[in-house]
Order: C-alpha cells, then structure tokens, then sequence
C-alpha cells in the first residue's frame, strides 16, 4: 500500500488545499496567502509523489511481486489537464468555475495515483482490479449517484419551469405512478434479470435528461420571465407596476404586543384606533428614535397597502438627487392585515408633515406627529 512519508504529504496536501478554500471565504485580501497555500499545496504534493515512487527510500521485501507488464491506457491524464485549465480559467471567469476545477482536479489525481498503484501491486491482473475496487468503490458509488441525482433533479426542475402549471402538476402525477410502478415491479418481481431494472432505470433517466435539455433550449415559461425582470428589491410604495412580485402575501399576523395603533380602511375611509380612545382618530402621535409598529386592517373590497410618506431622502443616483421616502406594507386583501414598522430621527421639517395613505384611496390620510 501507500508508504508512510506518503501519506504525511498527503495529508499537508488535503490540508492546505481546504486552508486555501477557506481563505477564498474569509479574507478580504488573499493574494499573499493564495500564493503561499498553493506553493505549500504543489511541494507537498510533490514530495508526496516522490515518496510514492521511491517507496520512502527503502526496498520492498513482501509476498506479492510487482507486475512487470505494461499498464493499462488511462484517461485520468486527461481529466486532470482538463482541471488545470478548469483551475486557471476560474481565477479569471468566477470562482464557480474555480471550485470546479479544484475538485475534477483532486478527483481526477486521487484516480490516477490509485491506478497507478494497483497495476503494480502484483503479477496478478485479478487481485489487481479488485485492490482498485476495494479501495475506491466505496467512495465512487455514492458520488456518482449524487451526482447523477442532482442532474435529473435539475433536468426535471428545467421541464416545471418550461410548462404551465397544470402541466406541471399532471407531470408530477405521471412521475410518481410511474415510480410506484415500478417499486412495485421490483418488489413482486425480486429475481429479474439486473440488465432489465437497469435498462428501467436508465431509459427513465436518459428521459428525464432528454426533457430537461429540450426546456432549456426553449426557456421558462412566460410568466416567470415577467416575474424575474420585475423589481424585488423592496415592495412597491406608490403605483403598483409589477404582476406578479409583492402579491398573495400572508394575510394573518402573530404580533399583538407592543402595538401603537391598528389603521382600518373601511368603506374608504382611513382611521386609526388606539388604545384608550374609543372613537377612531385622524392623527397619531409616535416617538422619535424608537420602533413602532402598526397594523393595517383592509376591510375593503380590493387589495391595498398602507404607506407612511415621511419627507425626502437621497437619492442613489445621480449624485445629490433627493426621491421621497416611503415606507409601506405588503398588499393586504379584504380582510387580512399587515404590518408597518416605522422608526423616524427627527420631527418633519417646517411646513411639511409626515402621515399615513392608501394609494388608490384618495381624500384619506393619518397625520403623523413627531415630538
């Protein structure tokens, strides 16, 4: 098997390759420590290798003797090219790409090294494949089926998002009989040929596969294309514009206490009710620098939402602009409630007034006063 001052490298080699990743996430500036991790990462590989070849410097004096044929073509060359310019190519495209190369670069070294080793481990071409298996088919198998998981999970994702939705859910009814079906052919059927439910399996597989690449090429369906060029950064304070953001929000609210008011819209009209006064009211008094929370109650027919203007603001862009600052709820059906959570530095300035509107709702407003 391996030697012992190849597995030290090895070790320092897995180490301060996940220091090296690690470093990508937590410093700010890693150009220092990228470039040491990396050398330390190639000399310890290197030694590595050359304790691997010159078995520590010491003769091998065991029972089996080494196979003196030739070895057998391998692809890991290759593969392990290919990760180096994976590897040089993230460095400049995006660190997807990067992490990607990092890992088809470890895999692809591990599986040479271990065929390597096994083609020599005897004269014996038999015991030799079954070295190799006893030591990578446990780590192979569950990686290759989580791989080949992820890729139908994503291929059926790209089908759902390329159909409407009653497609969708009739696909999901066709999947999961046809997956029924099948557990249940396995089940009552315990003897069947291993070429057979492998050829079910596959053919499933290479089905789903085949769909996810078709929807890809003819892209999302249309109403997730509208939704993903609207806005989501922030619910939409003035005129409703978009079709599908900031709409069928919950509608219920767990938070009771600590509440300053509760603004009704009924019938049109815009109070709000306070606790010690039993008639609703116009205006409402709120402290400076400190938290305040309202609920809006929408007892109208349509959707609305509740928006505090509260004067100007800077703008982002251009430089020096000012835009109004509003803040403002989810839209709230009939009947269903929302909360607004205000914090406001300083009092409104001289001849201004910050207060409470429903846009669509015209002639209502609640004047908010700041001591």
């Amino acid at each position: 098997m391996f030697s012992t001052g190849f597995k030290y490298f090895m070790g320092v080699t897995v180490l301060s390759v996940v220091a090296l990743i690690m470093s990508l996430f937590v410093l700010d500036q890693v150009a220092i420590a990228g470039v040491a991790l990396s050398m330390l990462v190639v000399a310890a590989a290197l030694l590595g290798g050359i304790a691997v070849v010159t078995r520590d410097g010491n003769r091998q004096s065991g029972v089996n003797e080494q196979s003196t044929d030739l070895v057998s073509q391998s692809i890991w060359p290759l593969v392990t090219s290919i990760g180096v310019v994976f590897l040089a190519l993230g460095l400049v495209i995006s660190s997807a790409v990067f992490f990607g190369g990092i890992v088809i670069l470890l895999a692809a070294l591990a599986e040479w090294m271990v065929q390597s080793w096994s083609e020599r481990a005897s004269k014996d071409a038999n015991y030799n494949a079954s070295a190799r298996k006893r030591l990578l088919n446990p780590i192979e198998f569950p990686v290759l089926a989580a791989l080949g998981l992820g890729i139908v999970i994503f291929s059926f994702s790209r089908i759902m998002l390329t159909v409407d939705k009653t497609t969708g859910a009739s696909l999901f009814i066709v999947f999961g009989s046809l997956v029924l079906i099948g557990g249940i052919l396995f089940a009552i059927k315990p003897d069947m040929k291993r070429s057979l439910g492998a050829a079910i399996c596959v053919l499933g597989a290479v089905g789903i596969v085949a769909g996810g690449i078709v929807s890809a090429t003819s892209g999302v369906r249309e109403e997730l294309v509208v939704a993903k060029g609207e806005s989501h950064m922030a619910p939409e304070c003035g005129e409703e514009r978009s079709e599908h953001f900031d709409k069928n929000a919950t509608g219920t609210l767990s938070l009771r206490s600590s509440v300053s008011a509760t603004i009704e819209l009924l019938d049109g009209q815009l109070t709000a009710r306070l606790v010690g006064f039993q008639d609703p009211q116009k205006s409402l008094t709120i402290s400076r620098s400190a938290p305040t929370n309202l609920i809006f109650h929408n007892l109208d027919a349509k959707d609305y939402r509740l928006v505090a203007e509260l004067g100007t603001r800077a703008a982002a862009e251009p430089e020096g602009a000012t835009e109004k600052n509003l803040v403002c709820t989810q839209l709230a059906a009939q009947g269903f409630e929302q909360l607004l959570l205000l914090k406001i530095d300083k009092p409104a300035p001289e001849g201004t007034s910050y207060r409470l509107v429903v846009p669509g709702v015209e002639g209502q407003s609640i004047e908010l006063v700041v001591p």
